[in-house]
């Protein structure tokens, strides 16, 4: 399991959210047994900054929803489908800092 990776949702909301993007640091996912996943909707409005679209390899855009952030068991994760490529990474701080920061 690797950072930035992206796994097909193992849920049962798979149909608005099918995918899940695992942006926990490989140090700390290979100790706990769960990983922090953040859900990738799709059919869902962008919000600037919080909720940016994502590129998902061969399946197109979608929305990452930093506000649902949750963590999963790592069995429950199967094969990537892709990885998220350096420009999708650098939008996932600022979406954590928007859902957590002071205002």
């Amino acid at each position: 399991m690797a950072q930035y990776d992206i796994y097909p949702n193992p849920g049962m909301k798979s149909t608005a959210i099918p995918y899940l993007v695992a942006v926990q640091n490989d140090h700390i996912t290979s100790r706990t047994g769960a990983c922090v996943v953040i859900p990738l909707r799709a059919n869902a409005q962008p919000v600037e900054t919080m909720a940016p679209l994502v590129e998902v390899p061969g399946a197109g855009a979608f929305v990452l929803s930093a506000d649902e952030i949750f963590a999963i068991g790592m069995s429950r994760l199967k094969q990537p489908v892709g990885r998220l490529g350096m420009s999708d990474r650098a939008k996932i701080r600022p979406a954590i800092d928007k859902v957590i920061g002071d205002y």
